[in-house]
């Protein structure tokens, strides 16, 4: 099982304190997932986030071109990155494919687990998803980047 120590210095649990973390350890689900292996799929309903503890994924996202249909790589994720948050937050089908990139191991937190934490630690609760929207906000923050790159370079191009 992964260390209180390891999860701490993870920016979802940053500042939960060695008390709640021993609470939330047994609600995380431990899982490997071998190279090439697909962890989540684009479109599925999902109810659970993801840690890395080893290895690496990338993040894949369904387009149609005139030539077909394809899968771009939005992003890489390694240790201690997560994914999945957003299916925690909205409650929306998975918005993109995780492909394990070498063999990987992670925990995964549940929508019913988070929800425990909240009935019994609501401090901690609130701790957890203001880590998960920082994470949101620094990933937003690289796409408005993404966006005003790709306006300069293409002026013609609406913005969304």
């Amino acid at each position: 099982m992964t260390s209180i120590q390891f999860l701490q210095e993870q920016a979802l649990f940053g500042g939960v304190d060695d008390r709640a973390m021993a609470a939330i350890i047994p609600l995380l689900s431990e899982l490997s997932f071998a190279a090439g292996e697909a962890i989540v799929s684009e479109g599925e309903d999902g109810d659970s986030l993801f840690i890395i503890c080893s290895g690496s994924v990338e993040v894949l996202k369904a387009s149609t071109a005139e030539d077909g249909h394809f899968e771009k790589r939005l992003a890489v994720l390694e240790v201690g990155d997560v994914f999945g948050e957003m299916e925690l937050i909205d409650m929306q089908r998975r918005s993109a494919t995780v492909r394990a990139l070498e063999p990987v191991s992670a925990l995964a937190l549940s929508n019913g687990d988070l929800f425990l934490i909240y009935e019994a630690d609501l401090p901690t609760f609130t701790l957890i998803v203001l880590n998960l929207a920082r994470e949101l906000s620094r990933r937003l923050r690289k796409l408005d980047d993404l966006a005003v790159h790709y306006m300069a370079i293409n002026p013609s191009a609406e913005p969304w």
